[in-house]
């Protein structure tokens, strides 16, 4: 810890005001509670935070953090015998420890605002005092709160911040790899690695080889020039020549090419994070819901809903139009909204992990997304509206694991087929792909494309084009879901609307892409 004595006096003198201000504001909040404390008042949270101040100040002046330790004790024997007394004087009452915990924090706010975190402790005192003034808020909140779904938090937060970070992030075919050689030069101007073959690893001449380092994964391509058993010759394919020092040792593909393709396609690390942001969107909509409620009206329940799970939104709906087939327009309004809903949602996901390819599929989508919101402002001018909704929309989970694996996998599976697709068919065959994986999830597919135009696989108009092709054909499935599973006069409601909705994105796409 710097000296305080080495400051301006002036500093010093904020730095106290400053503690002084907190401990006034938290000892009238804890007058103002309701529940005044003999032993602890406004002006001993004043003197805490004084005394906390005092001893940062003594321990930087003798170089010893004991004497913040010798006030630390004081300040909790006092707290600690005024508890007691508390108690003992009526054994049946529940006094709590809040405001004895307030009291100690006080302290360290003055040994933190003396130290020179001025900042951290006027940001930890207004953090205390929040907490303190939401007593009931925060109480009912832990009662709304179910059980469920504070295990869905604890498995999000677990994928999160414990799985996530021990994944892999560089592709699989990295790990199945052999010994090829090592660097013996590099020409950085022209590209040109010289490499001392590994005898028991046979190169040919004029062949593209995937390059690997043990310590950095995938280093790119090298077209093989001239081979003898002393030196091999090759050429980096791109721009960019990776920093290759001398003894480098090189590795390549097991050669077994229908295995390498496949797992050049899987980064644990990258599909995990994309696992991750899906699951956080679901969870942002599921909160939502419960902060303004399902209950806010139909169309309401169908723009949050959205946000969550179209899909749900849209099989919630469709099974209840049978129920009540007078609702059919409202109904057809609330899943038009979820599914506008999921352009924009798709949007954001998107430019999160791909900034590049979000502004270029911005206009197709936006325009979907616009047009779906016109066509339900449309219903809803037509038709008689009601304010409340019909019942509650049942997002029983805000989070599942077992969901969040099944996209993994699903995400995983888009991404082999497509790269095996891009090497075995050429690029060409992307929008029947697109359509098929669309069908099932439109995340998927979006963030499959996402990583190959990443990876240089494909162009950006055609990933862009493919993408939204993608998130048309999820649309559509909706309708598909409606006509099977809820009621006819809900799905001719929804016909014209998804009609408008698509041909609206397949003109766009068609004069704004060069393909």
């Amino acid at each position: 810890m710097d000296l305080p004595f080495d400051t301006p006096l002036v500093t010093l003198f904020l730095r106290l005001g400053a503690v002084v201000l907190l401990g006034f504001a938290i000892g009238l909040e804890r007058e103002m509670s309701g529940q005044p404390n003999p032993h602890t008042g406004i002006r001993d949270f004043v003197m805490f935070g004084i005394l906390g101040a005092v001893s940062g100040l003594a321990a930087s002046l003798f170089q010893s953090a004991w004497v913040i330790l010798f006030g630390f004790l004081g300040v909790f024997g006092m707290v600690a015998s005024g508890y007691w007394i508390t108690v003992t004087r009526d054994r049946s009452a529940d006094p709590g420890i809040t405001t004895e915990i307030a009291a100690i924090t006080t302290f360290f706010l003055g040994v933190l605002a003396i130290g020179g975190a001025l900042s951290l402790a006027i940001a930890v005192g207004i953090l205390v005092l929040a907490m303190l003034s939401q007593k009931n808020a925060i109480r009912d909140f832990g009662k709304r709160v179910q059980k469920f779904e504070l295990t869905a938090a604890l498995q999000f937060l677990i994928i999160t911040f414990i799985v996530l970070p021990v994944l892999p992030n560089r592709t699989l075919d990295a790990y199945f790899t052999l010994p090829i050689g090592r660097v013996t030069a590099v020409d950085a101007a022209s590209g040109v690695v010289h490499i001392a073959p590994n005898r028991a690893y046979e190169f040919a001449g004029g062949a593209t080889l995937d390059i690997y380092s043990a310590d950095a994964g995938r280093l790119g391509a090298v077209t093989v020039g001239s081979v003898s058993p002393s030196e091999v010759s090759a050429h980096f394919e791109g721009e960019e020549t990776p920093e290759l020092g001398t003894g480098t040792e090189l590795r390549g593909p097991i050669g077994v090419q229908f295995i390498s393709t496949l797992l050049s396609a899987l980064n644990p690390w990258k599909i995990w994070l994309i696992v991750v942001l899906v699951s956080l969107v679901s969870f942002v909509g599921y909160v939502l819901i419960k902060i303004i409620g399902a209950g806010a009206g139909i169309g309401m329940t169908g723009l949050i809903g959205g946000l969550a799970s179209s899909t749900v939104t849209t099989l919630s709906f469709a099974r209840r139009s049978l129920e009540m087939p007078n609702w059919n327009r409202n109904f057809a309004v609330a899943v038009i909204l979820a599914s506008s809903v999921m352009f924009p949602r798709l949007l954001l996901q998107i430019g999160i992990v791909n900034q590049a390819l979000m502004k270029n599929i911005a206009v197709p989508v936006l325009v979907m997304g616009g047009t779906g919101l016109a066509m339900a402002a449309f219903y809803f001018l037509r038709g008689k509206w009601e304010v409340k909704a019909a019942g509650e929309i049942n997002f029983s989970n805000p989070f599942s694991l077992k969901s969040a694996i099944t996209f993994g996998a699903i995400f995983a599976s888009v991404l082999m087929v497509t790269q095996l697709a891009i090497f075995y068919l050429g690029d060409a065959w992307l929008p029947v792909i697109a359509v098929v994986s669309g069908l099932t999830d439109a995340d998927a597919i979006a963030f499959s494309l996402s990583y190959a135009e990443q990876a240089g696989a494909i162009s950006r108009d055609w990933a862009s084009f493919n993408l939204v092709l993608g998130a048309l054909s999820n649309t559509f499935m909706k309708l598909f879901l409606v006509y099977t599973l809820g009621h006819r006069g809900l799905f001719r409601n929804l016909l014209a609307a998804f009609l408008v909705i698509g041909a609206a994105g397949m003109v766009t796409m068609y004069f704004y892409y060069d393909l």
